[in-house]
């Protein structure tokens, strides 16, 4: 039979204070109980740990060494029992984030800075991905939380908008509209788009044909656009595209962004994770989200 932890915690409690009575009150247990319990722990360790008298108590000398060692457990213990509930709690661990191209030039960045000042015993890792991926690569649990436009997704996915980031015309330096203040989308309806395909990215490409027919037309696309031939291509002069505002911050050489004029569309950046069995960092990860929206300005909704 060993010892138990609240033993040990009673025994301390009386040789610190050198007094049962004392003690008691500390811990909160009746006199007698307390005593009790730190007579069946000499008992099980077999050595007479404490002198009593009728006006002290005084540790014996197997009692002073065996009060050094409890401290050591206990607190060794309590900080086990703090790891525990930090784990439990999200803080403590690590969470793979997935995200797609659109969240890479800004949103991302100041969110892992975010967790990191508010969480920074939680260590983040980050893994880019295509958006028509990010349903799979959740299921197979090789990643605990994406970031990725808004899309729909099957049963067992959940999602919550981190931001909705404003839309912007991609086009080459040489283009007539480089350089202007605005343009209106409707200007673009004569223009090729330089559009990644819907199959590998979903929610950007509704984001961007729902914008111009909202504009009143429907977009060109040029169906050989994909990755980085895209961009070639607006560079190139054969097109343009919609893209994030925050691109700015990495702009391929050779191309230009324009805003767009009143109403301005924009690309909505949602959280998605699993609901069944949610990552226990995820309600911290959102927490994060909301207040670096907060403080960012960043819309919502819409």
């Amino acid at each position: 039979m060993e010892p138990e932890l609240r033993q040990m915690r009673y025994f301390v409690a009386v040789a610190e204070r050198r007094s049962f009575t004392r003690a008691a009150d500390d811990v909160y247990v009746a006199q007698q109980a307390l005593s009790q319990q730190v007579r069946a722990l000499e008992d099980i360790l077999g050595v007479r740990l404490l002198e009593r008298t009728s006006r002290r108590v005084e540790l014996t000398a197997a009692g002073a060494a065996y009060l050094a060692d409890c401290k050591r457990i206990l607190a060794a213990a309590g900080r086990a029992a703090r790891h525990a509930r930090a784990v439990a709690a999200g803080e403590v661990g690590r969470l793979r984030v997935a995200y797609t191209v659109s969240a890479g030039y800004e949103t991302l960045p100041a969110l892992t800075a975010l967790l990191a000042e508010e969480y920074p015993r939680l260590a983040v890792e980050t893994r880019e991905i295509f958006a028509a991926d990010v349903c799979r690569t959740l299921r197979e649990e090789r990643c605990d939380i994406a970031l990725a436009p808004r899309t729909g997704y099957p049963k067992g996915l959940a999602q919550r908008t981190v931001r909705r980031e404003e839309l912007r015309v991609a086009v080459g330096d040489g283009h007539p509209l480089a350089g202007r203040e605005e343009v209106a989308l409707a200007r673009l309806r004569d223009e090729t788009f330089q559009l990644w395909p819907r199959e590998m990215a979903p929610g950007y490409f509704d984001a961007v044909v729902d914008a111009c027919r909202e504009a009143g037309f429907r977009p060109v696309l040029d169906d050989t656009a994909s990755g980085s031939n895209a961009w070639a291509g607006i560079a190139a002069g054969r097109g343009v595209n919609l893209v994030v505002a925050s691109l700015a911050h990495q702009l391929p050489r050779g191309i230009t962004l324009v805003p767009l004029a009143e109403p301005r569309p924009g690309l909505r950046i949602d959280a998605v994770w699993r609901d069944d069995t949610p990552h226990p960092a995820v309600p911290g990860f959102l927490h994060a989200c909301a207040e670096l929206a907060r403080r960012k300005g960043w819309p919502t909704g819409g």
